[in-house]
């Protein structure tokens, strides 16, 4: 009984989370379409009724009378209702699947016993934390109930809309107990491979290498007693604070807040959870905030419409990854480049960039690209090291070249404009992305690796006319943004519209059976990225409740650091954060803290997001943690060292670029001004 009942609660669960990203973007998609059509309707109206086509113009006057009595005012509040269930839902989904990212360097080097313990422990942190806020929502349901409070849109009971943290966090504990129940009586985790996430089937027969750090050894080791017993003595000291039998000064309750968060995240528990039960810790024992404020900003903390951006681009990506896209950019990449020293490898260089600019993630690009490209390069006689060195780095330019979703959680976490940002990585894209080529070919050159016959002005032409769909999506996207047509959310959506489209219809790449996986795929990573967003604006509410920025800043500028020095220790301290934790947590965690600090020292906002972003770019494609290391691993069946040794001559061509951004504004600030974007 308990099984079957089990099993209808997937079943609920996936149908729930895909169905809200598809009827969002359905949502987004048909109010910016009314937008425009109303006055495109009339505008061709008049031009009929100038050339006499009566019928026509009496046709096209009732299209637009139909459109402008259509109210769509309440589109974007449900879409953003619609999605925060989608993240509440999504992350009860991704505990069952393993989604949630975590800090797991120092777990994986434990021995079987020792390990066992450690994420049990950590499994039922979530549980914990989950019914805390289960507890919490539920209270604040019954305020928003008796208070009898509506929508300002849709006009619906605000109970309702709120009824979404119980009822979602709730689901959440249930599901990390099972998964502790489950791992206690058999050892195993559920398992999403990180190509997986982005919507990519991983081939079975094949799976990606198991890294050196995964042998199970002795099952004795005092370390996983140390990695459990640290937070749990850090909380005792902060309740110690709240029950007056020691005064912790101001100045040390925030170095125990920071040394909370590092110990729980270095269990190996997901990053959202240790956020949350920080902030939980901080807010009974070291503050006095009111809980109430904390529950409403479990709810408003992604009640943003920039926010929604995020997922839109992740479905977009993965139905391009799908839907051939890819290996039609490859094909022109290959006709531009290919008779070059290092062709093919110059080609993958191109077809990540071209793709970079049409899907917003790195790991994306990887397979998308990775996929096709490798296997051809081995056939002609690269060495695979050179082509997964390539591929692992060239890919990370999916971040950079816009659109790039850790733009957004940059924009979003310091209330920064995601279009400039957007326009401010195309030159440093472009630059990265030449410097990439270089370096290809001066290997290639120097080893004399293949090169391909020069192709034909008619080759070129073809290839072009084959990949054109998926070329305008980059006018579609920049275009509008800049224009003024579509804010970043709406050309977003449209363009997940877009490559719908293309990949089923236009391709014919991707079946209608498949698009449901699609849809569960990019809900899952797109509910995983918002709890984080979630919990990481809790943090960042607190440590600005207790004046952490301004203080940081105050002290930093008495140093006298400046701008130099400034930028100096934040490339330290970011690509330190990169060999432990994914680009998403660490500018959700960083960004806040830094950001006013730079801004007191007179950093313009959208250089740092830029330098931030470069960062990010670094720490995917270096160990422990790099995801680009992990996809290309898979794709290439290499082992984790081996493909570290071959990424270090592109990684070194990025850290010197890293040095340029940093201390060159205006690299990433001239396109902004130039259009007028200051």
């Amino acid at each position: 009984m308990f099984r079957a009942l089990n099993r209808v609660l997937d079943h609920l669960e996936e149908w729930l989370i895909a169905t809200l990203i598809a009827a969002a973007t359905t949502v987004i998609f048909v109010a910016v379409l009314h937008r425009y059509g109303a006055g495109l309707s009339i505008d061709l109206s008049k031009w009929a009724a100038a050339h006499d086509l009566t019928l026509l113009a009496s046709a096209l006057k009732g299209v637009f009378s139909f459109l402008a009595a259509l109210d769509l005012s309440w589109a974007q509040e449900l879409c953003i209702y619609m999605f925060i269930w989608m993240a509440k839902f999504g992350a009860a989904y991704g505990v069952r699947t393993g989604i949630h990212v975590g800090v797991d360097v120092l777990v994986n080097l434990l021995p079987g016993g020792s390990r066992r313990r450690v994420i049990t422990f950590g499994l039922l942190c979530g549980a914990l934390f989950t019914s805390i806020v289960a507890i919490f929502g539920a209270l604040f349901v019954g305020q928003m109930w008796q208070t009898g409070q509506q929508s300002n849109d849709l006009e619906v009971p605000m109970w309702i809309v709120y009824l979404t943290i119980p009822v979602g966090s709730g689901l959440m504990c249930f599901r990390f107990l099972q998964v502790a129940f489950s791992f206690y009586r058999t050892g195993d985790l559920p398992h999403h491979d990180v190509a997986g996430v982005e919507g990519v089937e991983v081939d079975p027969v094949h799976p990606a290498p198991v890294t050196e750090t995964q042998v199970i050894r002795d099952e004795r080791s005092p370390l996983g007693w140390v990695l459990i017993l640290l937070p749990v003595l850090i909380v005792v000291l902060c309740f110690a604070h709240a029950s007056h039998l020691i005064v912790l000064p101001h100045g040390l309750r925030v170095l125990v807040v920071f040394a909370l968060l590092l110990s729980l995240m270095l269990t190996g528990m997901p990053i959202s959870i240790a956020l949350g039960l920080t902030v939980l810790s901080f807010m009974f024992t070291l503050t006095d905030v009111r809980t109430e404020s904390v529950a409403l900003k479990l709810f408003t903390g992604i009640e943003n419409f920039e926010i929604m951006a995020i997922p839109f681009f992740i479905l977009a990506g993965n139905f391009l990854t799908h839907g051939g896209v890819a290996r039609r950019l490859i094909a022109v990449a290959t006709s531009l480049v290919g008779h070059w020293y290092g062709g093919l490898g110059l080609a993958g260089v191109v077809a990540c960039a071209l793709f970079a600019a049409i899907s917003g993630s790195s790991p994306a690009t990887v397979v998308a690209i990775g996929s096709v490209i490798l296997p051809a390069m081995v056939a002609q006689g690269f060495p695979k090291r050179f082509g997964a060195g390539v591929i692992t780095t060239s890919g990370s330019l999916g971040i950079l070249i816009p659109p790039s979703i850790p733009m957004v959680l940059f924009a979003v976490s310091t209330n920064s404009s995601v279009g400039k940002l957007f326009i401010a990585g195309i030159i440093p894209g472009l630059a990265l992305a030449s410097l990439l080529g270089a370096t290809t070919w001066y290997r290639a050159w120097r080893n004399n690796y293949p090169r391909m016959p020069k192709a034909t002005f008619g080759e070129r032409l073809d290839a072009f006319r084959k990949s054109i769909w998926g070329l305008l999506l980059i006018f579609i996207v920049i275009g509008g943004i800049y224009s003024g047509l579509f804010t970043p959310t709406e050309a977003a959506a449209i363009s997940a519209v877009y490559a719908f489209i293309v990949a089923v219809f236009i391709y014919k790449d991707l079946k209608l059976r498949d698009v449901p996986r699609v849809l569960l795929s990019s809900a899952n990573l797109s509910a995983m990225l918002l709890y984080i967003i979630t919990n990481a604006v809790l943090f960042s509410f607190l440590m600005t409740y207790e004046n952490v920025p301004h203080a940081l800043a105050q002290w930093m500028i008495d140093l006298g650091l400046g701008w130099i020095g400034f930028l100096l220790l934040v490339n330290v301290l970011l690509l330190l954060a990169g060999n432990v934790m994914e680009p998403s947590s660490i500018i959700l965690i960083m960004a806040p803290i830094l950001f006013p600090v730079a801004v007191k020292l007179g950093i313009d906002p959208i250089h740092f997001g830029i330098l931030m972003t470069v960062n990010m770019e670094v720490g995917l494609c270096h160990p422990p943690v790099g995801l680009n290391l992990y996809v290309a691993s898979g794709i290439a069946k290499m082992g984790i060292t081996e493909l570290t040794v071959a990424v270090w001559p592109w990684l070194l061509t990025m850290l010197s670029f890293l040095a340029v951004v940093t201390y060159w504004p205006d690299l990433s600030l001239w396109l902004p001004r130039v259009l007028g974007m200051n």
